[in-house]
Order: C-alpha cells, then structure tokens, then sequence
C-alpha cells in the first residue's frame, strides 16, 4: 500500500496535480520517516517538523506546477535535506554575525547573579563550619599548602615529621570533602 503513493499512481492523473487525498495520505506515510532523518541531521524536534512543513508546501506547490511525474518519497527526503542544510548555514551565518559586540562585552557586569551569590555564600558557610571542625594545626597545614607550601616545608614551619603533616593534611580534607 504504500508503494502506491510514493511514485506516481493510479490516485491522481498522470498529466495534473496528486488529489488532495493521496498528499494526505503521502504526508501521514512519509512524515514519520522524515522527521526521523531531519533530526539525525542535527535539528531539534521543533526545527524537524518546520522543515517537514517546508518540505510538504513544496510539495504541493511542485505537484502543481510540474505534476507528480517521480518518486515523490524520494523527492521529499532530497528537499527535506536540502532545507536542513540551509537551515544550518542561516544558523552558522547568524552566530558569525552576532557576536557580541567587544564594547558590549566590556558592560556586562562581571558580578555574579542573585542566584550564584546565594549558592556561593552557602558553600561559605559550609565550608567555615568544616573549618571550625579541624584542629589548629590542620589549619595551619591546609593554609600552607593553600600558600604553595611543600609537606618538607610544611613539616619545618609546624616543627612536626613530614609523615605528620601528611596525616593532618588527610584528616583535614576528609573533613572538608565531608562537609562538602
């Protein structure tokens, strides 16, 4: 059954236009399969089906002008094509020219959102409440490092073994990576 539709048929004349029916029919066939290959060619769902409509217009205005003497399934997946890759280079044309603006650019304010300020001052809190948890020398040995300190250098300032600092160091990120 759908072969009959597909290239010409006996549905319409071969010298005029398919009959409404059978480009109903031909669009209920062919729009599943279409929408399917439009969006492996990188569209999103609601870009696919303009361009399943763009395709179907053409369609029309096509079988009107110059009846419906080929595969019309073929037909529509060629245009269909055809549409995606104009639609990616329209895109590709408009990201190119809207960049923004380097003047544009130097305005906006580098200062974080409403949102981002909120979220920052949590891990704040968090992360001075698990400070308050480590001893005074687990401090100490995280702000060194923090500082660019090595464990040797560390271990001089602290006046404690190497090993020592090490053992601090992994209590006080444990402690931190919990709170966290």
């Amino acid at each position: 059954m759908t072969a009959r539709y597909l290239s010409t048929s006996e549905s319409h004349d071969l010298n005029g236009p398919p009959n409404r029916r059978s480009l109903i029919e031909l669009y209920g066939l062919l729009r599943p399969s279409l929408h399917a290959y439009a969006c492996s060619l990188g569209l999103t769902t609601d870009h696919a089906e303009d361009v399943i409509q763009e395709t179907f217009l053409r369609l029309v205005r096509h079988t009107v002008q110059h009846g419906a003497n080929e595969n019309l399934r073929a037909w529509a997946f060629r245009v269909t094509r055809n549409i995606s890759v104009d639609f990616h280079r329209c895109e590709r044309r408009r990201l190119r020219c809207c960049e923004p603006d380097p003047i544009l650019r130097s305005r906006v304010d580098p200062a974080p959102n409403p949102e981002q300020r909120v979220i920052f001052d949590e891990r704040m809190s968090r992360l001075q409440s698990a400070c308050a948890q480590l001893t005074r020398r687990q401090r100490d040995c995280i702000l060194l490092r923090a500082e660019g300190l090595r464990y040797r250098e560390i271990a001089l300032v602290l006046g404690v073994s190497v090993q020592r600092v090490g053992e601090m160091m992994q209590r006080a990120i444990t402690i931190l990576a919990i709170s966290e």
